[in-house]
């Protein structure tokens, strides 16, 4: 299940858009390392600042361009991906074909990579920055910042607005979602069975997969989400200095896994819930396995295991 990025992260976002614009990285680096997805032993990775998406093989280390030239901008549509131009990478999702959907932030599009590598436009929602695909991989879930739920079925193409008017307020508790208000959504996350995470400026909401009614789940600020099995959870919350992740059990207790809110020296194998970084994106793999990217104090992607994190790619 996808993720949902909190307020405080997109404003990072912009904010190193802007350096990395006129930073020269090289092939092998990460800039901006925004969202995480997997498929076997493949690692995807939503590079803002490089205007790309990255595949990394986690058995051979090899890390290579799966789509953007690098060059921010909107073309390429009906060609390979590796020729297009992206604008703001903002989240991925990944179908049960193996076609991965590009949150092409900037240009308001949502892309689909299909696995001959193919690169096509099929959805446009303006400030579209988070996506996820539900259990069924019939629909794909599509958060707009500018205060908008849009559903898209992958069959024939139908694009539906799920929640939100463009309104900034959060409303509509105990009702149906196409009659409710969403505040800044920015991210996504189906849940085992169906229900769809939002996550808002303060607050993190579910549309019933049954009902179609929406209600508050947790209030505060709302970083991203991870569903995981079992009822888990991963919460990340952040500013620019700093952040933390929390496993939110079934029950509702909350464990403090990585991060103590403020920044400080990047170190690899350190403990994790004394490590000052900024995580962007939490990856369960099939194997429990935890990837957690984060973009201060270095950009970087880091297994997190045994209580440390070790640095895998940077």
């Amino acid at each position: 299940m996808k993720r949902v990025l909190g307020a405080t992260l997109v404003t990072l976002l912009a904010a190193v858009l802007l350096v990395a614009a006129t930073t020269a990285a090289a092939p092998s680096r990460l800039v901006l390392p925004y969202d995480l997805e997997s498929s076997g032993r493949v690692l995807y990775i939503a590079d803002g600042g490089r205007n790309q998406v990255l595949r990394y093989d986690v058995r051979t280390r090899k890390l290579r361009v799966l789509a953007g030239t690098g060059v921010a901008g909107a073309s390429g549509d009906g060609g390979p991906a590796r020729r297009a131009r992206l604008d703001e990478v903002a989240g991925l999702a990944l179908d049960h074909a193996g076609n991965l959907y590009v949150a092409d932030l900037g240009n308001g599009r949502v892309r689909r990579i299909a696995r001959s590598g193919m690169i096509t436009t099929v959805a446009r929602v303006t400030a579209v920055v988070a996506l996820d695909v539900d259990p069924t991989g019939r629909y794909l879930a599509i958060a707009s910042i500018e205060n908008r739920i849009h559903r898209l079925d992958l069959a024939t193409g139908r694009l539906e607005r799920l929640a939100g008017d463009g309104t900034t307020e959060s409303s509509g508790d105990g009702g149906p979602a196409a009659a409710a208000q969403v505040d800044n959504p920015h991210g996504l996350a189906y849940d085992a069975g169906g229900n769809l995470l939002i996550a808002e400026q303060d607050a993190i909401r579910r549309i019933d997969a049954e009902t179609g009614e929406i209600g508050t789940l947790r209030r505060g600020p709302a970083g991203k989400v991870v569903s995981a099995p079992g009822g888990i959870v991963y919460l990340l919350n952040g500013s620019p200095n700093g952040g933390t992740v929390d496993r939110i059990d079934a029950s509702g207790r909350v464990t403090r896994v990585a991060g103590t809110g403020r920044l400080s020296p990047h170190r690899t194998r350190q403990a994790a819930t004394r490590a000052g970084i900024l995580p962007t994106d939490l990856e369960v793999l099939a194997d429990g396995t935890l990837l957690l990217a984060q973009t201060k104090p270095v950009p970087a992607v880091q297994r997190l295991g045994g209580g440390r994190l070790t640095t895998i790619l940077r």
